[in-house]
């Protein structure tokens, strides 16, 4: 059984002929706008019940390992900036010399 695509009759068909049909391509339009408008919404609401629900998008891999010991160093810089800052409340005493 052989089956061909008659392209001339297609081509016929969406050609505008001697009559212009704006109501067909505005209709066409929309319904592509509409379509494509509920395939995003349908894979918005699928990757957020995915997210919601612990689940990972993408392939899985293990949790990678990195060395934590910059992470630390720069959380002594912040306490150490934290310590000076609360020094300069409480210990420190200034004297106006314009007095």
């Amino acid at each position: 059984m052989k089956t061909s695509i008659d392209t001339k009759k297609l081509l016929k068909h969406l050609s505008y002929g001697e009559h212009i049909r704006p109501q067909r391509d505005w209709f066409t339009l929309l319904a592509v706008a509409v379509f494509l408008s509920t395939c995003s919404l349908g894979w918005n609401l699928w990757l957020l019940h995915t997210v919601e629900s612990g689940g990972t998008i993408g392939a899985e891999t293990a949790p990678a390992r990195f060395d934590t010991a910059p992470i630390q160093s720069v959380q002594g810089v912040f306490e150490e900036r934290k310590n000076e800052e609360l020094r300069f409340t409480r210990e420190y005493r200034f004297v106006d010399p314009s007095r």
